[in-house]
């Protein structure tokens, strides 16, 4: 990123406006007279009038400055000016600033025994309407006829009990005087312009960077701008009947202007954490400036204005220091926000020192603070100006980034897809060699179970030919022999039936099941299948509780593999009750909802609760089944069964107490079960 500082176009027009501003405001005035004798006399009653005055009540300081020094007082205060000129002339005398509430200005020739009545009186001052006999109804002005070497007094009674208290008597030739005012206006006018040009800026950037930081230059620089409007006596123009309206208007905008300081320099310097001391100034200047702001509505402003102007000049100078110290190297924005402080600074320093008649200063010195708040908005708006620049380069550096990071990501995800299609090309394969190796290994496990389930039946069938053989030769009394060939065609049976079990159980162990379903009774299939588990296992308990509407009832399905499963879950039931008892095991069936719902219950050791959806799954047993042998496949079984047939499987298991297991198959159609029965 290119780190030289590109201040906003609109930066430099301004910037040259000001300087020419300040260039012309200097050598506007010339002193027209020989230099002026200033005396002050302060009257706390207020109540002296000019006979007091010239009648010897009042003890006159002399002073060196040229007229009435800043200070907050309900007192009268009287200026007295000696001044002459050598020849006859006219001249203007310019009584500055403009906000006084009430300045009468009385003037005559000097010489013994003056009376009131040897004194042209002016009334003039902010609190009063428009003078008829002053010069501009901007400023405190007064035509004086000098003859010449004849001395002039004037005695000025300045009263200001709501704003502060201040006077500067400077003396004009009218021309210079024209020349003065039309510098002044056009100073005055350009400072406002170019408020009114930057806050139209501020709310334009603000457009595009919503950045609260603009609201808050743009409510400082109204304040300013009001505050100027104010000082150079445009507000004359709101409040031309007087009253305290001009009062206010400034008192307001001074103390509101305090407020809005502090809240945007908090916010130029992001100012969050208490721990920063900077946080704590500005805190408390806002305070003091929100209780300003409303103590001017409850005539308190002439107590709390010393120490408003105090934390004005406080925090402005807390503020440009705090400005160096967080210049960063590289940073133009750190610069630009302490340069925008520290011409704050000065311009407050020199209006204060304007207002405390140190001599040598120009007349614009008294509108340095606005001038310097015109800058410091104009530098703030430069510095978030800049922020938003450099943001916007490294938006676009970011985004640049991201699209060569897109691209790269984008390559590297083609040539991923291009190896990721071959390793599933080449796993489809490999899935498919298995899928193929594993229905062939379960053709030949059937095939396997076809041959040896033919090669025990014709030995068992030869077996059982020949125990009926020798059963003929025993005498119907030999009970012993009889029992015994009795047993021998029960084993013969079991293990015929073993085989076939296990026939059916490898015929349905591939990938699909295809059933073949047709309506079949409840009832032969619960029969079946418990007279078949019996013969498994002659030593277990099965008890058979068919409902009467099950027993009656027909269900669409392939019987075997139902057989098959159910005949799965009571060899389960029998294998794990064993530890707990073997106690009895129910095949039951019965109507629920419209469902026949067949069931097996046992009493065994059960299934933990948190394993109960787990051991569906093919080779998966519950954790308490370690000591008790099997495979896991034949719940798995019986869930691909009942999937076959779109039934609902559901188990219900308490661990050591048994377990439920129940199918529900849909009733078969009417009119497949009259088909059945036909």
């Amino acid at each position: 990123m290119n780190n030289h500082c590109r201040l906003p176009p609109f930066v430099f027009p301004v910037l040259l406006l000001v300087v020419v501003m300040l260039a012309a405001a200097g050598p506007a005035r010339a002193d027209a007279v020989t230099e002026p004798e200033f005396a002050i006399f302060t009257d706390p009653s207020a109540a002296l009038t000019l006979a007091d005055i010239i009648g010897g009540d009042a003890l006159f300081t002399p002073v060196k400055s040229r007229g009435i020094p800043a200070q907050f007082t309900k007192d009268a205060v009287w200026l007295r000016v000696a001044v002459s000129s050598e020849k006859a002339m006219r001249a203007v005398m310019v009584l500055t600033p403009t906000f006084v509430e009430f300045v009468d200005v009385y003037v005559a020739d000097e010489r013994p025994d003056l009376s009131g009545e040897d004194f042209t009186h002016f009334g003039l001052g902010a609190g009063r309407p428009l003078s008829d006999g002053a010069l501009s109804g901007f400023e405190d002005a007064v035509p004086i006829e000098f003859g010449a070497g004849a001395p002039k007094v004037i005695y000025i009674r300045a009263t200001s009990p709501n704003v502060m208290m201040m006077v500067n008597v400077r003396f004009y030739q009218p021309k210079n005087y024209l020349m003065h005012k039309a510098m002044v206006s056009t100073v005055g006018g350009a400072v406002i312009g170019c408020m009114a040009l930057l806050l139209v800026t501020q709310f334009m950037l603000y457009r595009f960077d919503p950045d609260p930081l603009y609201l808050l230059l743009a409510l400082s620089t109204i304040s300013a701008a009001a505050y100027h409007i104010g000082s150079l006596g445009y507000a004359r123009l709101l409040f031309s009947d007087g009253g305290r309206g001009n009062d206010l208007f400034l008192a307001f905008f001074s103390s509101f202007g305090l407020l809005a300081g502090a809240i945007t320099t908090m916010r130029a310097f992001d100012l969050s954490s208490p721990r920063q001391w900077m946080y704590w100034v500005c805190v408390i200047s806002g305070g003091v400036g929100l209780l300003s702001t409303l103590a001017i509505f409850v005539g308190l402003n002439l107590y709390t204005a010393p120490v408003r102007n105090m934390f004005i000049l406080a925090c402005v100078t807390l503020a440009a220091i705090y400005g160096l110290m967080t210049i960063r190297r590289g940073d133009w924005a750190s610069y630009l926000r302490a340069a925008a402080f520290l011409v704050l600074w000065v311009g407050m320093t020199v209006m204060l020192l304007y207002y405390w008649n140190v001599p040598g200063l120009p007349e614009w010195a008294s509108k340095g603070y606005a001038i310097a708040c015109l800058l410091e908005a104009l530098l703030l708006t430069a510095m978030l100006s800049w922020r938003l620049r450099s943001a916007h380069h490294l938006n676009s550096a970011l985004q640049e980034e991201a699209l060569q990071a897109a691209r790269s990501a984008g390559q590297r995800a083609a040539e991923m897809v291009e190896i990721r299609t071959a390793e599933l090309a080449e796993a489809k394969r490999t899935a498919e060699a298995a899928l193929e190796a594993e229905l062939e290994q379960q053709k030949s496990q059937v095939r396997f179970m076809e041959v040896i389930s033919h090669q025990y039946r014709t030995p068992l069938a030869s077996i059982r030919s020949s125990v009926d053989t020798m059963e003929l030769g025993f005498a119907d009394d030999d009970k012993a022999n009889h029992q015994r060939i009795a047993r021998i065609r029960r084993g013969i049976a079991r293990l015929v039936e073993v085989l076939e079990i296990n026939l059916e159980r490898s015929r349905v162990q591939g990938s699909a099941l295809e059933p073949e379903a047709s309506p079949t009774p409840v009832s032969a299939i619960a029969l079946e299948a418990a007279r078949r588990s019996r013969d498994l296992m002659p030593d277990a308990t099965i008890i058979v509780d068919l409902s009467e509407a099950a027993a009656e009832a027909e269900i669409r399905v392939d019987a075997d593999m139902v057989n098959l499963a159910l005949i799965n879950l009571l060899e389960n039931a029998v294998k794990y009750s064993g530890p707990t008892g073997g106690g009895p095991v129910v095949l039951s069936a019965e109507i629920v909802d419209g469902d026949v719902r067949i069931a097996v219950e046992d009493q065994g050791i059960g299934i933990p609760s948190h394993e109960i959806s787990a051991v569906l799954h093919a080779r998966v047993r519950g954790s308490n089944t370690s000591r008790i042998k099997g495979t896991g496949m034949g719940l798995s079984l019986v869930s691909r069964i009942a999937a076959a047939h779109a039934a609902a499987i559901n188990i219900e298991s308490a661990e050591g107490k048994g377990t439920i297991v129940a199918l529900s198959f849909p009733l078969a159609q009417a009119a497949e079960r009259s088909e059945s029965r036909a």
